[in-house]
């Protein structure tokens, strides 16, 4: 319970530990597409009629898929919160799939990956670049999305089965933020989600290495890209899994390095240098599994990807050689603190960042001294992080460039 009394709005998440990465190589997209589905009806609901009643009470209601949940939410006046308490509790126990409605719900979620991935050269090219870091069969190796080819096999029968296996009170997490109390809203969890009889905890696997014949350059030249694009990837800790005691360095890293306009390769590349339109670094150690830290950068025009590669290495080895201040450090982390408050005030942010964090295996007292651990990292901590992640035999480096003559 993330209690705010700023409005009267109450928002629910419901969170299963099951997500894309519980999946096996050729039934992809089948828990995205489960996700669709469970707006399909019950047999106390018609299909459509849960948002439809969300919407008539003055709420809003979504869901959405990654490697390692599925989360649905509802946003709704807080007097409101025992009804999507009770439809979230009735989908739960009781969804209904059929394939008359499954057959165009298929088609909906084929026309999200043409207009999402398909059509995005950016969006193609992540997805090899996903493949070949953590391997192509591996769980974060395969898109969320599903293959095409996979998604149009996937019948009632299979999501019925990853729906009986994963779809239990026992498998979720119920995260409700606004205007509430720990004591109403337990009460009324026990009345709904109560009776609902447990699943059975289902393990659930990721493997602890990546893909093979690292380190991989993959080029992708297509007519549609407007601005060339450089990143490199590299394999990393979570919070769960790999040399974990890295992950609080690596959000410093990612901060203090690539982290907006005050970052060193925004200020090297951009300002200085300009060789680049922007950089950046990204890393979230979410996952049950090893993720990735991510380097990103777009060219400025008429720079050759050699001069940014050049660039971008002198500012990693001065990392690795250990130049960092603690001036920089102490900046980074005040910047991640003052990001996470601000998340934490918002009905939408606040609860995602719980749901992340409660659906891979961290637990509330991990989230609470989240702020002491980030301020405990110190200079030496984010060389050793930088050492430990960045390493060519563990990388992708990826090239996304218009064709010739554009």
């Amino acid at each position: 319970m993330l209690p705010s009394a700023r409005a009267p709005v109450v928002t629910q998440f419901v969170v299963y530990k099951a997500g894309s990465a519980d999946e096996t190589f050729g039934r992809t997209g089948l828990a995205h597409l489960l996700e669709h589905m469970m707006f399909k009806g019950t047999a106390a609901l018609s299909p459509g009629q849960f948002s439809r009643t969300i919407q008539r009470n003055g709420g809003h209601d979504n869901a959405y898929t990654t490697f390692d949940v599925t989360a649905y939410h509802q946003t709704i006046a807080s007097d409101r919160l025992e009804l999507v308490m009770r439809l979230e509790a009735d989908r739960m126990s009781g969804l209904r799939i059929l394939e008359e409605e499954l057959a165009p719900e298929r088609e909906v979620v084929l026309e999200e990956r043409r207009m999402r991935i398909d059509n995005v050269p950016a969006a193609l090219l992540d997805e090899s670049v996903r493949a070949a870091l953590f391997g192509a069969r591996n769980p974060y190796g395969m898109p969320t999305a599903g293959y095409v080819d996979d998604v149009k096999k996937l019948g009632a029968e299979e999501l019925s089965t990853f729906y009986r296996r994963f779809y239990g009170p026992d498998n979720a997490v119920l995260i409700v933020a606004g205007d509430s109390t720990a004591d109403a809203v337990r009460r009324l969890a026990e009345t709904h989600y109560g009776p609902i009889p447990a699943r059975g905890l289902v393990a659930r696997h990721r493997p602890a290495d990546g893909g093979t014949g690292l380190p991989r350059r993959l080029t992708r030249t297509d007519r549609r890209v407007a601005e060339p694009g450089w990143s490199r990837d590299y394999l990393a800790p979570s919070y769960r899994l790999g040399e974990a005691r890295h992950a609080y360095a690596l959000q410093v890293l990612a901060r203090l390095f690539g982290g907006g306009e005050t970052s060193r390769l925004w200020r090297a590349l951009v300002v200085e240098q300009r060789l680049a339109l922007s950089a950046s670094a990204d890393y979230d150690p979410s996952h049950l599994g090893l993720t990735s830290f991510g380097i990103s950068v777009h060219p400025a025009a008429g720079r050759d990807v050699s001069e940014i590669e050049t660039a971008v290495a002198g500012q990693m080895k001065s990392v690795l050689d250990g130049d960092v201040t603690a001036e920089e450090v102490e900046r980074a982390q005040n910047r991640l603190l003052a990001a996470a408050i601000y998340a934490r005030d918002s009905l939408a942010s606040g609860p995602r960042r719980y749901a992340a964090a409660l659906g891979t295996g961290n637990s509330v007292a991990d989230i609470d001294a989240w702020p002491e651990r980030i301020s405990a990292v110190r200079v030496a901590d984010v060389v050793a992080a930088a050492q430990h992640v960045w390493r060519d035999d563990r990388s992708v480096t990826s090239l996304l460039l218009p064709e010739a003559g554009r």
